[in-house]
């Protein structure tokens, strides 16, 4: 069985999602890998979480930062609306 992963352990990453009503970011490295029955999982090092691949961007890869923060903010905004 081949598993295919987006980030390997020891990368530097940015973690961002919503947190009631706030994007919440963060730099951190990918401490452990890990596969639940929702999917694949990273937990990070400092601050011993666990994020799902699509809260998380690679540290370098700033174009990626922005939109996925404009993405998020949209979200909220969207929720804020209803």
């Amino acid at each position: 069985m081949t598993i295919k992963i987006k980030y390997e352990i020891g990368q530097r990453v940015w973690i961002i999602y919503e947190n009631q009503g706030e994007a919440c970011i963060y730099d951190d490295y990918i401490d452990e890998i890990c596969i639940g029955e929702n999917g694949l999982y990273y937990m990070v090092k400092e601050a011993c979480i666990d994020r799902a691949e699509e809260d998380i961007v690679l540290y370098e890869d700033t174009d990626k930062l922005v939109e996925k923060i404009k993405q998020i903010m949209q979200e909220i905004r969207e929720k804020e609306s209803k």
